[in-house]
């Protein structure tokens, strides 16, 4: 296979071509006096697992640079740190790049020490509204002389290279593009800022470090709005790539900002959807250097599918790589149908990257490497375990029990396992999580984990069995409790009955019926309920306490959905409560103006979390030790109940 072939990327050998490119794993890596130890094994395991090249998070370079929760390094402390992590990745044969940045007029200052001002070339404002500062002759110089800096210290740390990172809306993006740099002096110039950069730094590093550069391959700007668009980007390539200072190519897509949603994109979004344009890309330098493919490439065969296709030379699998970091070495040992495939749920990934260290919607030793490491190190002599539902916390605390070597039984009431997370099954795009559970059940079949569906466990059955350890993994049932009076003239149903169209148990068609979604969680759960009686033809209002829509959800399923909702006609009203029902009608008011309105609807939404279902739980406790996971410790999402089960077959 292509994809596990040597690549020569300038005087280094890449192993494979596989790649995990700069993603906000955990920036506290940066911050000074930090261990950087979750970050070091976050990437280090990623290494084990077999990766050619992996391009750490960005790094900021200046001190008018950092946002939010992101740091400035300090030299004696990250050459420290370069200098284990290098190490640690080398010993797997794997080579690491640090990516380099400034985030330019991007953002807001005031999360800065001083309060610095956003430095850019032309003094406009940002995409937060905020007024930034022109930068003299003299500040581009010292931006630039920072550049050159960060990039000797990686080197010399023994970073094998350096990334220029010249997309996503920063600085460098900024530089060469019309909506970002309207100066009129030599920095006015399209190139000249980014190639006078690429040549010091290349001269600071020398021939042999690697350089490449990050470029959208689309920045999704409309030509009277300053953008560049693909076949100017491609012109950019040309021009930089011309230069002879790079050794390889990276892409993005977009300009940040709202972008990050279409170019990280979710289930919703095809795979490999930039393929196309990383091929244009490749065209544009004539194969000059080897080219990155980015943009949800989530599976091997489609990565295989590309390099051969002469899309590109190595593949960008990060996502990919966070769900299951052994991809390589699974591959490689012929094992490729036990790879975890990335759900693109980007609940756990870059929905969190901005204010968390990343997890993942079905891995939950993402960010936890070292943690896990010690738990598995605790000896445990092998035990008979039951446990209770089969929905994803229940699932995962078997699996993990077998691996720790116990002797499992996996009990569920119903006739298939995945819990509440099976009702996504008929949501479109949505049922790409379902690979989630698919995942976990065929290993539990490998680990000859005893399943018995349709089985209802009584004190009876408990005292048969005689377990040692029980997991309770029962789940959450259904709540209606609006807390509001009603006459009963308009039927409240759950959004477990919303999502499969019941009423009372029955089936009933949605179609042009109106439907009154009361959203007091404003999360992924009850978004997809919105979007599925959407589309299933009702005409859906959705009232929610909130400051908006989706106040719960990260930041690009919420903008996925923004777009989506009203195409599909649904009304959203944020700041607004329920106040009755009554005569057929549903009545709420503006919780600011105080606003009252009173609708006609045919069925109300309880959009409200489900009642933990731990009804055993005290008898269970008079038969062994019993762990509980999943809804019913705390009804909250998928992600949480996988990783509560981890825990719980972790430490039995």
């Amino acid at each position: 296979m292509k994809i596990l072939s040597p690549l020569q990327l300038g005087s280094i050998e890449l192993k494979n071509r596989v790649v995990s490119t700069a993603h906000a794993a955990d920036v506290s890596f940066f911050q000074p006096g930090s261990s950087g130890e979750g970050y070091m094994a976050y990437q280090e395991r990623r290494a084990e697992g077999g990766t050619g090249l992996i391009i750490f998070t960005a790094m900021h370079v200046h001190e008018t640079s950092p946002n939010l929760f992101h740091f400035l390094y300090e030299e004696k402390d990250i050459r420290k740190k370069f200098a284990q992590i290098s190490t640690r990745l080398h010993r797997h044969g794997t080579k690491c790049i640090s990516q380099l940045f400034h985030y330019g007029v991007t953002g807001k200052s005031d999360c800065r020490a001083d309060f610095q001002p956003l430095w850019g070339f032309s003094g406009q404002p940002s995409s937060e509204g905020e007024g930034s500062h022109k930068m003299s002759d003299d500040e581009i110089e010292e931006v630039i002389d920072s550049f050159v800096r960060t990039a000797v210290v990686a080197v010399e740390s023994g970073i094998d290279g350096v990334e220029l990172h010249g997309t996503h809306g920063y600085l460098i993006q900024q530089s060469f593009s019309p909506w970002g740099n309207k100066r009129t002096d030599k920095w006015g110039e399209p190139m000249y800022f980014a190639k006078t950069l690429a040549k010091r730094v290349r001269d600071a590093i020398g021939p042999k470090a690697v350089m490449g550069f990050r470029l959208s391959s689309d920045d999704f700007i409309r030509p009277e709005d300053g953008g560049l668009g693909h076949e100017g980007l491609c012109k950019v390539a040309s021009e930089l790539v011309g230069t002879g200072l790079f050794d390889y190519l990276n892409h993005s897509e977009g300009a940040g900002g709202v972008h990050y949603a279409r170019a990280i994109g979710s289930y919703r979004h095809p795979f490999g959807e930039f393929l196309p344009l990383t091929r244009g890309l490749k065209e544009a330098i004539g194969g000059a250097v080897p080219v990155i493919g980015v943009g949800k490439i989530p599976t091997t065969d489609l990565a295989e599918q590309a390099l051969q296709a002469g899309d590109c030379d190595l593949v960008g699998m990060t996502r990919a790589q966070i769900a299951d970091p052994d991809i390589v070495k699974k591959l490689q040992a012929g094992q490729a149908h036990r790879i975890r495939t990335c759900t693109g749920a980007q609940q756990g990934c870059i929905d969190r990257a901005i204010y968390f260290n990343i997890s993942c919607f079905h891995n939950p030793e993402v960010n936890e490497e070292n943690r896990f490491k010690a738990l598995d190190a605790v000896k445990t002599e092998p035990k008979r375990v039951l446990v209770i539902g089969g929905g994803p916390a229940g699932m995962k605390a078997a699996e993990i029990a077998a691996r720790r070597g116990h002797d499992v039984t996996l009990a569920e009431a119903s006739g298939r396992l995945g819990g509440r997370l099976n009702q996504v099954e008929t949501m479109g795009a949505a049922a790409n999580l379902l690979s989630s559970t698919a995942w976990v059940e065929q290993e539990l079949q490998i680990l000859k984990v005893k399943i018995q569906t349709q089985t209802r466990v009584d004190e009876a059955f408990v005292k048969s069995f005689a377990p040692d350890v029980i997991v309770l993994a029962t789940g959450a049932t259904p709540n209606t409790e609006l807390g509001v009076k009603s006459d009963g003239s308009v039927p409240v149903i759950s959004s477990d009955d919303a999502a499969q169209g019941l009423f009372n148990g029955q089936k009933f068609d949605l179609k042009d019926t109106r439907a009154l979604m009361v959203d007091m969680r404003a999360n992924y759960e009850t978004a997809l309920v919105t979007e599925s009686l959407a589309k299933r033809g009702s005409a859906v209002t959705v009232i929610t306490p909130f400051l908006h829509f989706g106040a719960n959800m990260g930041f690009t399923n919420l903008n996925d959905y923004l777009n989506l909702l009203p195409k599909l006609g649904c009304k959203l009203l944020p700041n607004t409560v329920l106040t009755g029902i009554r005569d057929g009608r549903a009545s709420f008011r503006d919780v600011y103006s105080g606003e009252v309105q009173e609708h006609e609807f045919d069925f109300v939404v309880a959009g409200i979390a489900p009642t933990p279902a731990d009804e055993l739980l005290e008898m269970l406790k008079k038969h062994a030790k019993v762990v509980t996971a999943g809804d019913v410790v705390a009804a909250r999402s998928a992600m949480e109940a996988f990783r509560e089960g981890d825990r719980a077959g972790r430490t039995i």
